[in-house]
């Protein structure tokens, strides 16, 4: 009788220390247990995965993102669900940049790409969205232009379907930190900061 409930509680244990591994994204602390997985219970990344296209004139910027699942990362010992991506933007059909290939290349560690990020927001959070319901989640990824790499960007996007077509609003903006190196230095990326509104392709 003893061993039976000496076994039942060592399952239990062992139950309830897997459940704990398992945080959603927007509880992410480094505090919590190593190998907890802070994972996408609600599924907020799906919505942004994909490849979408804004165009204005003769100005085109074409993102694809990818959701990346229980990825490990040294510095915590934790796993995280998240988002890659990379992006081609051109002028009067003149490349500009173009990274898109860069999704191809496993050289390439997860946070290495010019697009990366997990952190789901709500309306309150900057920058506001006054249209979003309360319930709504939008997704902050971290923005990189290899030639102005000391610039400190994100794009925090927010999807909605408009009369059936799937879209991505997206806001593009400088955050504290960055250092110029000299005072010549371009203090904005190769794309202007901004709003845009992204189609899906």
């Amino acid at each position: 009788m003893k061993s039976t409930y000496i076994s039942i509680l060592l399952i239990t244990l062992l139950i309830s220390s897997c459940k704990a591994q398992i945080a959603p994204l927007y509880l992410m602390n480094p505090d919590l247990p190593e190998g907890t997985h802070f994972k996408d219970l609600d599924n907020n990344l799906d919505n942004f995965e994909g490849t979408w296209k804004w165009q204005s004139n003769d100005s085109i910027i074409i993102i694809k993102l990818i959701k990346q699942e229980n990825i490990f990362f040294d510095n915590t010992n934790q796993y995280e669900d998240f988002v890659i991506g990379e992006y081609k933007f051109t002028v009067n059909g003149t490349i500009v940049q173009d990274y898109i290939s860069r999704l191809n290349d496993l050289s390439i560690k997860d946070f290495g790409h010019y697009l990366s990020g997990n952190y789901i927001m709500h309306k309150g959070q900057y920058p506001k969205c006054d249209e979003c319901t309360i319930e709504e989640k939008r997704l902050q990824l971290y923005f990189q232009d290899p030639l102005y790499e000391y610039l400190n960007s994100a794009m925090v996007l927010r999807h909605k379907i408009d009369n059936g077509i799937e879209k991505i609003d997206v806001v593009f903006y400088s955050f504290s930190g960055s250092v110029l190196p000299n005072v010549d230095s371009p203090s904005q990326n190769r794309i202007p900061y901004g709003n845009y509104t992204f189609i899906k392709q």
